[in-house]
């Protein structure tokens, strides 16, 4: 059986494949004829915090270019929303009901979307319950289930069952034994989130979390002669074979992303094209124009800066991302002019204007434009002083810019207008360290 892992690349990340690439990798451009069977693995698109509510820029442009290849499945390897914020039925609704929007393209194509749970959403019970409602399979109401697609077998493994986070085992294990039996003469896919054999980051929060378990379920992997693991987690791509099993971490398609390029932190999604026996694995690297200009803004040149966020506005028309960038890169080169007609811009976005100061002062933060923050974010403050996600970054810029007595009141502030224990626990080290450089 032949199997080969390609990578059809970007200019951009053509030039560092050789840090980042596995012995087995080589370069391929994408085929020209009609494939047996293709489908595309993607996932980990989630926001990076509940203060940029919607999917990322990069996740839109990855799923505009998946559905151009036509595939004829999608499967996705979790962490679909941030979760932790997900305090009420409303609320989780809201982040999934983003997700669905940004995942439309794949609706319209018809395209079959097959999602494993990741941990983000089963960090509250009603993100629990909202990603179960949705992405169950209907057929036998579980969240581990298999599909059938000519010559080829997939099976979407939980690793996120209550009171069995971090393992596969009890029924699904029981389930999965037996399904595996009736797959055989078939090429075997599985999906899952968390990796049998994490890299980078999450190395003690895997299936290796529970070791027995984990070789009990590789060995099975490998009795079966199962072709690949796809899993997510950690926000890289990875290529390892451990012990004769092949696992490919596909986690870059939007969440804040783990490790160096050389570590495989980049933005990307595979396709998979199997012509009989033949299986080529495709990783396409994507780039990520918000994220250059965001590196570019950090080391001074706006105007570069500028000319990413141009591309991206064009790339995804009406995503928020490119015209904050585009807002405060004016804003950075003392275009006062054009900065306005931007922060304008994204008030048609948005909808209102007090969203617009705080991501412009969040996003100024964020680069250490602290004068542009504080500018923002003052103006955030004076419209309302009761939110907390202002307070929250106020506090934080107060403490950058070692004006610590104006940070721990707007710490203190912060704490009594969240009860969110992911912001408290936060807030509170933020605390201490100021008591300590005091």
């Amino acid at each position: 059986m032949n199997r080969r892992l390609m990578l059809a690349c970007t200019v951009l990340i053509s030039v560092l494949l050789s840090a980042c690439a596995p012995s087995s990798l080589t370069t391929a451009s994408a085929p020209q004829d009609n494939p047996a069977l293709s489908f595309v693995v993607m996932g980990d698109n989630r926001p990076a915090d509940p203060f940029h509510p919607e999917q990322p820029y990069i996740y839109h442009k990855i799923v505009r270019t998946a559905v151009s290849l036509k595939p004829e499945l999608i499967l996705n390897t979790g962490d679909l929303v941030v979760g932790y914020d997900a305090t009420s039925p409303e609320r989780a609704s809201r982040e999934f009901d983003d997700f669905e929007r940004a995942t439309k393209p794949i609706r319209d194509h018809d395209i079959p979307l097959y999602i494993t749970m990741g941990n983000h959403s089963g960090y509250t019970p009603f993100a629990r319950a909202e990603f179960s409602r949705r992405y169950r399979d209907k057929a036998s109401g579980r969240l581990y289930y298999s599909i059938d697609r000519g010559n080829c077998h997939f099976i979407v493994l939980s690793s996120e069952l209550e009171g069995e986070q971090a393992q596969i085992s009890g029924a699904q294990l029981a389930w999965l034994k037996n399904d595996l039996e009736g797959a055989a003469g078939k090429h075997i896919f599985i999906l899952l989130h968390r990796p049998l054999y994490p890299k980078i980051k999450h190395l003690d929060n895997c299936l290796n979390a529970h070791p027995e378990e984990r070789d009990q379920l590789a060995q099975l992997l490998k009795q079966h002669q199962v072709e690949m693991v796809f899993v997510g987690h950690v926000h890289v791509y990875n290529y390892s074979v451990i012990d004769g099993l092949g696992q490919i971490t596909a986690g870059g398609s939007g969440a804040p992303l783990s490790g160096t390029l050389a570590e495989g932190g980049f933005n990307h999604f595979f396709q998979v094209i199997v012509r009989g026996d033949d299986i080529d694995y495709r990783l396409l690297p994507v780039t990520n124009e918000t994220l250059l200009a965001t590196d570019l803004l950090e080391r001074g040149y706006p105007e570069g800066a500028l000319a990413m966020a141009e591309i991206a506005m064009e790339t995804v028309p009406g995503h928020p991302q490119p015209y904050i960038i585009a807002a405060l890169s004016h804003a950075v080169a003392a275009q006062e002019q054009q900065a306005a007609a931007m922060a304008g811009r994204l008030e048609e976005i948005f909808g209102n204007r007090d969203q617009t100061l705080f991501r412009l002062g969040e996003y100024a933060l964020s680069v250490r434009q602290l004068e542009l923050a504080d500018r923002y974010l003052s103006q955030s403050m004076e419209r309302d002083r009761n939110s907390f996600a202002t307070v929250y970054h106020y506090g934080q810029l107060k403490q950058l810019q070692k004006q610590y007595p104006r940070a721990l009141m707007a710490y203190d502030r912060a704490l009594a207008l969240t009860e969110n224990p992911h912001y408290r626990s936060d807030i509170n080290n933020k605390i201490r360290e100021i008591k300590t450089e005091l």
